[in-house]
């Protein structure tokens, strides 16, 4: 005769290796706003370099590089707003699986197993964190994120605007808008995750 099987065991199993999966997720996500922010650092600095030196040599030796030089900004800005949204949308994903973990960790230490109290109060509540939280390293990334675009962006508009008299004013004013539209609909996007099941709040079902 084979041996029965504990549906209470092996749901506790179950859990268990979801949690240390979510576990990995969550430090995934993590590192991956990190990981951004790294390559954009990188990658910026090369990019607006060539940029400007392409608008030297145009002025330098009377050949109009000026077009190249946009043409790269501009892709470059494409694929920042693009990490930006990347970077917000893991915000998502490291909340749902942070509340996720945070669940499981309420369903066992309710009980207090072998009596132990959470005396430091380990995270339980599972609807914690907040999509959203200006204080939070991950948000302070974003902004350095959303400020990279801002000033590529300035970069670019100094190219194109260069013989305009109201240029700085162009360049300041522009960015400085644009830093202010990336983060205002990023931080609308966030809260209108709150109170969403995970499948509605990802997947929009």
């Amino acid at each position: 005769m084979g041996h029965s099987v504990d549906p209470e065991a092996e749901a506790a199993k179950f859990l268990e290796r979801d949690f240390t999966e979510c576990f990995s997720q969550m430090r995934h996500y993590d590192g991956q706003i990190i990981d951004i922010c790294k390559f954009m650092f990188t990658a910026y600095t090369a990019l607006a370099g060539v940029a400007v030196a392409f608008y030297q040599f145009s002025i330098a030796n009377a050949v109009n590089l000026v077009p190249a030089a946009c043409l790269a900004l501009a892709i470059g800005l494409i694929v920042g707003l693009l990490l930006f949204c990347l970077a917000v949308r893991n915000r998502v994903y490291f909340v749902f699986v942070t509340r996720y973990i945070n669940e499981h960790r309420k369903l066992f230490l309710r009980g207090k197993p072998l009596g132990f109290q959470n005396v430091t109060g380990m995270y339980t509540d599972p609807s914690q964190p907040p999509f959203f939280n200006w204080r939070s390293s991950q948000s302070w990334l974003t902004y350095i994120i959303a400020g990279l675009n801002a000033t590529l962006l300035a970069v670019l508009l100094f190219v194109l605007f260069h013989d305009d008299r109201y240029r700085w004013w162009i360049l300041v004013v522009g960015s400085a808008a644009f830093f202010a539209a990336q983060l205002i609909i990023a931080i609308c996007y966030l809260r209108s995750r709150e109170a969403k099941p995970a499948e509605q709040a990802v997947f929009g079902r």
